[in-house]
């Protein structure tokens, strides 16, 4: 990919599509064209300068799903400035972690937010007030020519096994290859239309979503945070907008097949030609198979890091149940003796803030990955894990942190946290504890308020289970799979 490309891209694809519908925000009931959108990405970057922006600033965004959200990214390659993205539903503890890791010029919130104790947050809503004196033609696409795809964009966050946030930070080259690597498989084109569904927030939403999406020409549909809450009318905006491509988590899979009582998204699947892809997390054969055969339509799996971006995806004609698929072009891959997957992609990142990347990469360069994983017939399987997270819905979890914070609230003499297979949410959070007090209900219903409040619902504990002791190694420490194991076999009986 040569400098010229890069340098072009933006301009190219809006000024062969200035006329054509970009985006349908279904959140506003508005549909912009390129021409639309364009307008207000220079409305939010006029309103940047006014504030005294500069080219290297950072600006952190703890803010929903919007189309003015969606600009910013925009405004903010043309600035040359970084974007800090933070999900506004973790808790206020997490937060607050998140925004000292990186000290930002300003720190953006929704009108509906909490007050999260940062100083100085403003109303995202005051830097997109439209100024109707705007004159916007094609011939300002020019600015695009000036955007820098080597300085860092975004920095978005991930739990690292310590329970201590990780800014995981990435600049705009890296988006557009990942996005062309992956679009060779697939060939979207201006005939696709996505369904954007997922928080901008984390990478799913930022990479898969939006500049995926983008860069292939494709128009979004863009939507609220999908919740459970949203099953019974999951499929009326896909239906409304020509939706025919998704990007679902595992989670959702498993909750429309539960719950989705209707007949609309089984009727609209059979009667179209839908895209199916799946990420974030790892797919059960058996929720696969059972989607596909309710909903007649094919799910391709793939293999994602925040750290690497696209790896591995199945594709039409190249699937293989249980597994990710090959490799894409120009990513690379190796094995330790213990099988942990370690990975040189052209869309590496940059490195995680304030810390060392000595201690992320092997003596080759290669990134660890701390997965498991094998080739099989040159497709990817993944094994498990060996960093001790907990992935529940979709989202990487620390048991560690949830250990910490609960060790620090003193309910329990002794506590140990784990992720247990859940048919729903992949894994389900599961506390196992002693006590000499006989009736913790309304403690542990309190402990998780609190937990919901500082760390986010996410963290929410799923499962209490009481023992008389929790079993230990040789070492002193808790034996977490004697633990699954007695859990299991709880279960079981």
């Amino acid at each position: 990919m040569n400098q010229n490309t890069e340098l072009n891209i933006f301009q190219k694809i809006f000024t062969e599509n200035w006329h054509e519908q970009f985006i349908f925000d279904t959140i506003h009931s508005n549909i912009l064209t390129y021409k639309n959108f364009f307008e207000l990405v220079i409305t939010i970057k006029n309103n940047l300068e006014k504030r005294n922006i500069k080219e290297d600033d950072y600006i952190c965004c703890i803010l929903n799903n919007s189309i003015e959200l969606i600009a910013l990214f925009f405004a903010s390659a043309l600035l040359k400035i970084t974007l800090i993205c933070i999900d506004p539903s973790r808790g206020s503890d997490e937060i607050l972690k998140m925004t000292k890791i990186q000290k930002s010029k300003f720190y953006f919130v929704d009108e509906k937010n909490q007050n999260f104790g940062i100083p100085k947050t403003e109303l995202f809503s005051n830097i997109f007030q439209k100024n109707n004196n705007l004159n916007i033609t094609i011939s300002d696409l020019k600015l695009f020519d000036h955007i820098d795809f080597e300085r860092l964009f975004t920095i978005t966050f991930t739990s690292g096994t310590t329970g201590i946030p990780k800014g995981v930070m990435h600049n705009l080259n890296n988006y557009l290859k990942s996005s062309l690597l992956f679009n060779k498989r697939f060939n979207f084109s201006k005939k696709n239309i996505f369904y954007h569904n997922l928080p901008l927030s984390y990478i799913g939403g930022i990479l898969n979503l939006l500049f995926l999406p983008f860069f292939s020409e494709s128009k979004i549909v863009l939507d609220e945070q999908f919740n459970i809450s949203k099953i019974a009318t999951f499929w009326e905006n896909p239906i409304r907008y020509s939706v025919d491509t998704f990007w679902f988590t595992p989670t959702e899979l498993s909750l429309l097949l539960k719950l989705d009582r209707g007949n609309s998204g089984i009727e609209y699947c059979k009667n179209n030609t839908i895209i199916g892809l799946v990420g974030t997390a790892s797919l059960r054969e058996e929720i696969k198979t059972n989607f596909e055969n309710k909903y007649t339509l094919k799910l391709f799996e793939s293999y994602c890091l925040s750290e690497t971006f696209f790896i591995t995806t199945n594709y039409p004609q190249n699937d293989l149940v249980n597994h990710t698929g090959p490799l894409l072009n120009d990513v690379k891959i190796s094995f330790t003796n213990d099988n942990e997957i370690l990975l040189n992609t052209p869309s590496m990142f940059l490195g995680y803030v304030g810390l060392s990347n000595d201690d992320f990469f092997d003596n080759n360069g290669f990134y660890l990955s701390g997965d498991l994983g094998k080739f099989d017939n040159d497709f990817l399987q993944i094994l498990g894990r060996k960093k001790d997270l907990i992935i529940k819905g979709g989202m990487n979890l620390s048991p560690k942190r949830i250990e910490d914070f609960v060790i620090d609230l003193k309910t329990f003499d002794e506590l140990t946290i784990l992720g247990i297979e859940d048919y729903y949410m992949g894994e389900k959070i599961v506390c196992f504890y002693t006590s000499e007090k006989p009736h913790l209900g309304d403690k542990i219903k309190l402990l998780n308020n609190k937990i919901i409040e500082k760390l986010g619902v996410s963290f929410k504990i799923d499962e209490f289970i009481k023992l008389k002791s929790l079993p230990k190694t040789p070492s002193g420490k808790i034996n977490k799979p004697a633990l699954k194991q007695k859990y299991k076999e709880f279960k079981e009986k």
